[in-house]
């Protein structure tokens, strides 16, 4: 005995499941070596020589043939007097008839080539498999047997293997590795969330989504049951639960990533200015995105898989309901954090982190997670805001051309060759599990290689032919509730008494029979021919002079005959066959209640043979198909409605699968064009974006082909999806792109993949590790899901960062071209070009475009936007090629719009003699009044040579005077708490209280008992709290570009601004100061802005900008002035084209 074998009949119930021999022991195996033991009287198959086996092998060599060919079959096993019954048995030696054992072996035990015409002359046949069955009946039973012996026990001994298995489990044990398998899709979800969690660093927002997400779906459900009228819920719209996880968590990634600049860029704003900026974005993508996704979910319901319209419904309403809760809900949990969450975290002192060993360790591992926080930051600004612009940008027809032969590739591997595999297996045998699986493995490959199973499953069989009369092909049940079978719709117009019915199908008889794919089938006869049986029998009747009753129903009569004559003979000869033979002959009438005949259905085989090749059976029901149309239109009145039908259920599925599954994929695409085209009314963007889609689609499909999936109703339930997922990304861009403020298509890029690539990529991660971790799942559904979900992210977050991209760099619309005008519109978006000669964009140094372009509209712009660091605007008196300055640890601002207001610099505190030397100062200048406190444009180093002069002494006592009311007097409240600071600020923020006067210490004192007692220095020390929500201000670093603080940009810009008064040589040196001459020491000073410098608000920029001119009397030429955050080295002064502008408005 195998031990495989041995494990199974140690197991403990097995004794209670065998069926058992007269002397109660269980039966032995149905297997070759048991056979072989039986036929030469062994007690056992252990006993079994070399002899027997040779005598074996040539017994089945001489009955072989006999089997092959049918002649061998279970009638004509047993005694002689049973086989002279079957003329076909006397053809059959009596040593393969003696024993059902030969029969047996031949049919169940070895497979279908063992010793078949084509391997009959093999001198050593081979033998592949074999099958071992066991004394138990299929079913749950065996449940406890698999799970404790054959799941984890090595089905593998030195000389056989178990290599696949059909006990009847098959179902059921798919239900319960669902309910097993349960956790992967879980973990999963928990996937997606915890990466919200990381991105966003709050737990409070990832709670919100979650809810928001499960709302969605709950909200979905009872639309679903009760609006929709649904009965049926699929196993598959489970489904959407990490599908729409995965779209909220796209869309709170470019929430917060919007509202974070928003809040960066209007610092002193309110929420619901935040929420206003934030909202003129999002609510446009969500419009575009979820409507969008949604009708290309929507669409797969023409499909005539209930279970793919039932999800399509389902899916679709989640998407649609979910665009509510983050147009809504998400917006105010930002709020609900900005206001009660954000704001309660509490300083603590140092001493409070010092005084245990505990604390001094969670400090620790606080600086650590920072300083990791901080190298990612530095990290993905490097990798989003430049390197991927530039790529993009700079190989965009290398993009172009890759991913547009990588879409053809894969619509010819999709659509022409190989394409994708019908199913070869019935309903109930689909694939559940993965195909090394045992169970699957007897389904897939060895059940076919067995006689018993091919004849069961009618493979190789004629295919019949059953035309039906009288019940219409109406299917009046649920069509969304596979288990609705509906009620019979009959046919009023049905009759087949008439003269008329009776001739047409007597006539109907001889035209199968002359068709070339009638098969003439001896055993079983064919109904087709009724009528000729009938009359056959009508006139082999004798009429009789005693019995008149028999007399309605002879040889008397004429055909056609009269229909109450026809009605009543065709029911006597129905009685008389039935009294004649054991089983009543069919003719294929069929007789109502009140005895009328309701239907008739005849049957006939044909020539081709049941086959899982979806070609093959596409023929034959085509052919069929016409000729039976063809016959319907010569029927007489009631026996016109005819139609056929054969077993033609896989092929149903088949050519479900094989037509609709492209044209759903097509129509979601075209609605999809359809519905951007409607929200961007751009027809250029729309087609990009399509073709993105498309693209994407079509790549996803390949790729299904080459792992070889077959298209069963899951996998086509995902190509359906595929559409809908690959739309969030490329609308991402699509949207951002549509919405930049810039006029040429290669600023808008870079602006589009400087706002939306983060948030895209993280989507895609997020998404990614959720397919990943579903990949271990036993059952089919889970893992595939996990390698789609892989794919589709993949492959759409490629198409639309560099396809889509590209294809926008090379032909994407500028200024308002693809725009759909609307003749009723007011107002335009008008674009004006202002850049001066050196305005362009630089790539590697070698591709120079235009970048900047002042936006000027009608209304006042609601938002601000800038494009770092691929968008440069310079100075006329600059080359943007190489940087000699060092920017300073001092945080700065560049604007000539800074609104010189003595109310917006309070003098809190000054040293009596610098404040008498500020009043003569004020006095000389007249009416230039100048605040001592005003922040200068830009600081930076000097390439000059350090100056002595008492000048710059005096000036370094007033700048040192103001930097310690700056930094050592303010106040900070909760807003200012919001932001980091960054290095540069601390160590510019710890003077020297030694350097500053006593009256001014005295002052601070004061001050600060009735303000904020926290320095900005300490604020930095420890940060405000371990669960904040991420900034997008990062560390300044000292570097060889002049560049420009985040952090001045979280400060009101008066009160941020304290320097020297450098504006005190104004009257001398502005007369003398030509263009490009710097306080006439040097010719140029070459500069790389690494950043684009925005005024916080459109109105104050204008007012700033006069009253900053008004002041000083220079209008529209006035320099701007670069103070040297060195004291004894000189300042630089440039001047001004009134054309320039110091920012930029969205």
């Amino acid at each position: 005995m195998p031990p495989h074998v041995f494990q199974i009949r140690s197991h403990v119930h097995f004794r209670d499941l065998c069926q058992r021999t007269e002397a109660n022991e269980c039966c032995p195996s149905w297997s070759l070596g048991n056979y072989i033991a039986v036929l030469y009287n062994r007690s056992s198959c252990l006993e079994i020589t070399q002899g027997d086996i040779s005598h074996t092998l040539a017994l089945l060599r001489a009955c072989a043939p006999d089997y092959h060919r049918g002649v061998l079959t279970p009638s004509c096993i047993g005694p002689e007097a049973v086989r002279q019954k079957h003329s076909q048995c006397a053809q059959v030696p009596e040593k393969c008839t003696r024993f059902n054992a030969i029969y047996q072996l031949l049919h169940f035990l070895v497979d279908r080539d063992f010793l078949s015409p084509q391997t009959m002359e093999y001198q050593v046949p081979s033998l592949k498999y074999s099958l071992l069955f066991l004394p138990t009946r299929k079913g749950a039973s065996m449940m406890g047997i698999y799970l404790d012996n054959l799941e984890t026990w090595d089905l593998f001994d030195n000389y056989t293997s178990i290599t696949g298995m059909d006990l009847g489990l098959k179902q059921k044990l798919f239900h319960h590795y669902l309910l097993l398998d349960t956790k992967y899709p879980v973990l999963a979800i928990l996937a997606i969330f915890l990466s919200i969690s990381f991105y966003l660093r709050s737990l409070f927002i990832t709670l919100m989504v979650l809810l928001a997400v499960v709302s969605s779906l709950m909200i979905s459900y009872f639309l679903y049951k009760v609006a929709f009228r649904f009965t049926y819920f699929p196993f598959v719209n489970l489904t959407a639960v990490i599908v729409l996880s995965s779209i909220c968590a796209n869309h709170t990634f470019v929430f917060f990533d919007l509202w974070n600049l928003s809040k960066s860029q209007n610092p002193s704003a309110g929420l619901a200015q935040w929420v206003s900026q934030t909202m003129h974005h999002f609510a446009y993508l969500m419009l575009a995105s979820c409507f969008t996704t949604g009708a290309a979910f929507y669409a797969s319901y023409i499909s005539n898989i209930t279970a793919i319209r039932c999800f399509a419904v389902y899916m679709g309403t989640s998407v649609l309901v979910n665009l509510v809760f983050m147009m809504t809900w998400l917006p105010s949990s930002a709020v609900l954090y900005e206001r009660y969450i954000a704001t309660t975290c509490i300083y603590k002192p140092e001493a409070y982190w010092n005084n245990s060993n505990h604390k001094r360790v969670a400090l620790s591992v606080h600086y650590v997670l920072r300083a990791l926080q901080n190298t990612l930051s530095e990290t993905s600004k490097l990798l989003f805001e430049k390197l991927l612009p530039c790529g993009v940008i700079k190989f965009r027809y290398i993009w172009i051309c890759w991913f547009a032969a990588l879409a053809i590739g894969g619509a010819y591997i999709s659509c022409s060759n190989p394409k994708l595999k019908l199913p070869t297996l019935e309903t109930s045998s689909v694939q559940v599990f993965r195909l090394s699986h045992p169970f699957e493995r007897y389904d897939s490959e060895y059940c076919h290689q067995f006689m018993f199973e091919r004849l069961e499953r009618g493979e190789g069989q004629r295919m019949p032919v059953i035309i039906v009369w009288g019940i219409l092909p109406v299917d009046n049940g649920d069509h969304f509730n596979p288990k609705s079978n509906g009620t019979l719709v009959t046919d009023t117009t049905f009759t087949i008494q008439n003269p008329d019915a009776q001739k047409w199908l007597l006539e109907f008889c001889q035209k199968v029979k002359n068709k070339t794919f009638y098969y003439p089938d001896s055993e079983q006869k064919s109904t087709v021919c009724f009528m000729e049986e009938f009359l056959r029998w009508m006139d082999s009747r004798q009429c009789s002079q005693r019995d008149h009753s028999f007399n309605l129903c002879c040889n008397q009569f004429s055909f056609p005959y009269r229909s109450e004559v026809f009605l009543h003979c065709i029911k006597m000869m129905l009685l008389e066959e039935g009294r004649e033979g054991a089983e009543m002959y069919d003719l294929g009438l069929r007789f109502d209640g009140e005895g009328n005949v309701a239907a008739l259905v005849l049957q006939f085989q044909t020539i081709y043979h049941y086959t899982f090749n979806y070609s093959r059976a596409k023929q034959f029901y085509e052919e069929i198909s016409l000729w039976i149309t063809e016959e319907m239109k010569t029927a007489p009145m009631g026996l016109q409605n005819g139609w056929f039908t054969s077993k033609l259920e896989l092929y149903n599925l088949q050519h479900s699968l094989s037509t609709e599954t492209m044209v759903v994929m097509g129509l979601s695409i075209a609605i999809s064009f359809v519905v951007l085209l409607l929200t961007t009314w751009n027809v250029l963007l729309s087609v990009f974006s399509v073709t993105a889609i498309a693209g994407t689609v079509l790549v996803t499909v390949g790729l299904l082909v080459l792992l070889e999936w077959q298209l069963n109703a899951v996998e086509s339930l995902f190509i359906s999806a595929a559409v809908g997922l690959s739309v969030d990304f490329t609308v991402n861009y699509c949207i951002s792109y549509h919405l930049c403020p810039h006029s040429d298509r290669l600023s808008r890029v870079a602006f589009s993949l400087k706002q939306m690539s983060c948030a895209t990529a993280m989507a895609a991660s997020a998404l990614f590790s959720a397919g990943v971790i579903m990949l271990p799942a036993t059952v089919l559904a889970y893992r595939k899901l996990g390698i789609f979900i892989m794919m589709i992210n993949c492959i759409s977050c490629g198409f639309a960062s560099l396809f889509f991209q590209s294809l926008c760099c090379f032909f994407g619309p500028e200024k308002n071209c693809g725009q759909i005008l609307w003749p009723c519109a007011h107002t335009m978006k008008d674009y004006s070009d202002d850049s001066g000669p050196n305005g362009n964009f630089a790539c590697g140094g070698s591709e120079k475009q235009n970048r900047l372009r002042k936006v000027q509209e009608s209304n006042t712009a609601n938002e601000q936007y800038e494009l770092q660091p691929l968008s440069r605007k310079l100075s006329d008196s600059f080359d943007n090629s190489t940087s000699t300055s060092k920017l300073s640890n001092r945080p700065s601002v560049l604007s000539e719009d800074i609104q010189v207001e003595d109310s917006r610099c309070p003098r809190v505190g000054m040293h009596p003699s610098l404040e008498r030397e500020r009043q003569s100062l004020q006095d000389a200048l007249g009416d230039q009044q100048v605040s001592l406190c005003q922040c200068p444009a830009l600081q930076t180093s000097s390439p000059y040579k350090h100056s002595t002069s008492e000048t710059e002494i005096h000036r370094e006592r007033l700048c040192r005077d103001c930097r310690c009311r700056k930094y050592g007097l303010k106040a900070w409240d909760g807003s200012g708490l919001d932001h980091i600071q960054p290095a540069g600020v601390k160590e510019e923020g710890q003077l020297n209280k030694s350097q500053c006067s006593s009256d001014t210490a005295q002052q601070q004192s004061d001050y600060t008992s009735d303000h904020s007692p926290l320095p900005a220095a300490d604020i930095y020390k420890i940060h405000r709290c371990l669960c904040s929500l991420g900034s997008s201000f990062d560390m300044l670093n000292i570097s060889s570009e002049t560049s420009i603080s985040d952090f001045e940009q979280g400060l009101k810009l008066a009160e941020s601004a304290s320097s020297c008064p450098d504006a005190l040589e104004l009257s001398d040196s502005y007369g003398n100061v030509e263009r490009g001459y710097l306080n006439g020491k040097r010719d140029t000073l070459r500069l790389d802005l690494r950043e684009t410098v925005f005024d916080v608000s459109p109105a104050a920029s204008q007012q700033n900008s006069s009253s900053w001119k008004n002041r000083f009397g220079l209008g529209n030429e006035g320099p701007v002035v670069l103070p040297n955050s060195q004291p004894d080295m000189p300042d630089v002064w440039i001047k001004r084209s009134s054309a320039q502008s110091s920012g930029y408005n969205s």
